[in-house]
């Protein structure tokens, strides 16, 4: 899969933020397509074994058989949020056919690769400077999907914080 263009980054844009958080033997994975940083669309969830052979697989199942797929224009994922899930992004990026926006405080995600167009560059989101990679987008179009995605003065999009609130939470039940 190559570039994704996208013509106009609209207020809106459908937006797909991944966290997880691991309950004992088992990894609860949270998704939350938010649209733009206006209003949730919708939640979706899988519980994982700690020893999945292929987690990103999982994930990508998650993401095609869900209702909102065809609207979901991005995927966000922060390394920091997915605690005990090793995401590859790339592969992320090839099985749900959309591109993928990495965030992370020190880097850590897998070398490029050959099949998938990225980039990476630095960014500061909420005062705070990270590490961006982007898969399947310039970096121009990923840098104005984060701002649109972000409620000022916020440090994560809004789907990647909710989607941690809600992991965090469903952690507490337990």
């Amino acid at each position: 899969m190559g570039i994704t263009r996208i013509r106009r980054i609209k207020r809106e844009i459908r937006v797909l933020g991944i966290a997880s958080k691991p309950r004992g033997s088992l990894q609860t994975v949270v998704g939350v397509i938010y649209r733009g940083s206006l209003w949730l669309d919708g939640v979706l969830a899988i519980n994982m074994r700690g020893d999945e052979a292929s987690p990103t697989l999982r994930i990508a199942e998650m993401i095609l058989e869900s209702s909102h797929h065809p609207q979901i224009r991005v995927i966000l994922l922060h390394r920091e949020l997915l605690r005990g899930v090793r995401i590859d992004p790339y592969r992320l990026h090839l099985e749900v056919e959309r591109p993928v926006i990495a965030l992370s405080d020190d880097g850590g995600w897998p070398e490029r690769r050959e099949e998938a167009y990225s980039i990476g560059f630095k960014m500061e989101i909420g005062g705070e400077r990270l590490k961006v990679l982007s898969i399947g987008l310039r970096s121009r179009e990923a840098a104005s999907i984060l701002k649109v995605a972000t409620r000022e003065g916020e440090k994560l999009p809004e789907a990647l914080r909710v989607a941690g609130l809600i992991a965090s939470a469903l952690d507490q039940k337990t």
